[in-house]
């Protein structure tokens, strides 16, 4: 065999092997994410119980980004085995390390992402003064500062890769910025409102609120606008600014809460009746076990054109919209019944017409 059929047959022979390694290669890609997988839950099982917890949320924020980046880099591998070309060789290589470089930058902004509950142990050290347990409205808020900071991480990195002037692009959105600002101010107004909400924390997540003339249970606290479930199961969106603007009134904080009305009687009820009939009325609240014991009062307010006005109050443990609910219409049967039962009217708007006769 001449020297020429030889190299011939040593570079046929070194081409089916980097065919067959590339091959390899990328089936390991494709099948060996169960065995990434395996090795990961052997890891944990083996140290998690000794880790600290800022450790176990970036292991599970970037167990699955690192098994990608492990495929990537098999088939990397897989691609750069391949016999290509001499006068491709360059170019392929160039861009397939730049589209590595770019999957690496993706992946790692995606177990950042993913590791966003480090805000919450991040925090929880002022828990006692913040009261987060309880609250999760700050937690809520600073994963989305924190995600918008990784998101814009990433773009800078990409933008690096790709080769970029980011500096010179930074610069230039300072001064699109500016303009844009101007044009803005409201909503930077929304921003700040909202950061003040979050600081201050006049209502959390899930609390119910008095705002203005809409109310409801708050449902999320965004960059530019608070979400209200109304009573009617629609959602009321509000700006920050003008969330900040209003009376909050919130009947979350709140350790008991009113019931209160007036009962309008006839004039011709007698003084002993109507004693009588505001003493039974405390007697019937203080009964109910869902009135605070002490706080019932029914007291004779007012002279009004048409009624002698009792006015009848108590602070009940029902905080709840339903619940409460349910007791004001079982307070209110009663008090029918004990009008009744004393001997009383109610009175409603009457007009006395007195004619004079003239004598002839």
């Amino acid at each position: 065999m001449s020297e020429s059929n030889i190299v011939v047959w040593v570079t046929a022979y070194s081409t089916l092997l980097r065919i067959v390694l590339a091959a390899v290669l990328v089936l390991a890609g494709l099948l060996g994410a169960r065995a990434f997988r395996a090795l990961f839950q052997l890891i944990r099982a083996r140290f998690e119980p000794h880790w600290p917890e800022w450790v176990q949320i970036l292991f599970n924020g970037f167990t699955e980004p690192t098994i990608l980046f492990g495929r990537c880099l098999l088939w990397y591998s897989a691609f750069l085995a391949l016999p290509w070309p001499a006068s491709w060789a360059p170019g392929l290589t160039g861009g397939a390390a730049t589209v590595l470089s770019i999957a690496a930058a993706l992946l790692l902004t995606r177990g950042l992402w993913n590791s966003a509950r480090i805000c919450q142990l991040l925090l929880r050290s002022t828990q006692n003064k913040l009261d987060l347990e309880t609250n999760k409205t700050m937690n809520l808020f600073f994963e989305k500062i924190y995600r918008a900071l990784v998101f814009l991480f990433g773009c800078i990195q990409i933008l690096t890769i790709l080769g970029f002037d980011v500096n010179a692009l930074i610069a230039g959105a300072g001064v699109v910025g500016i303009a844009v600002s101007l044009g803005a101010q409201s909503t930077l107004s929304n921003l700040i409102a909202g950061v003040a909400l979050v600081i201050e924390r006049p209502f959390g997540i899930g609390d119910w609120i008095v705002l203005g003339s809409f109310e409801g249970t708050v449902e999320d606290i965004s960059f530019r606008s608070t979400r209200i479930r109304a009573l009617d199961n629609s959602v009321i969106t509000v700006e920050n600014s003008k969330v900040s603007a209003e009376y909050i009134c919130n009947t979350t904080t709140r350790s008991n809460r009113l019931f209160s009305c007036t009962v309008g009687l006839t004039y011709d009820t007698p003084r002993e009746t109507l004693e009588r009939l505001c003493a039974d009325l405390v007697a019937m609240m203080n009964a109910d076990d869902q009135v605070i014991d002490g706080s019932a009062e029914a007291t004779l307010s007012a002279f009004n054109a048409s009624s002698i006005d009792i006015d009848v109050r108590c602070y009940t443990t029902a905080l709840g919209g339903a619940a409460f609910r349910a007791l004001k219409d079982k307070l209110n049967r009663k008090i029918m019944d004990l009008v009744a039962q004393d001997g009383c009217d109610f009175a409603f708007p009457s007009t006395t017409v007195y004619l004079e006769k003239n004598d002839p």
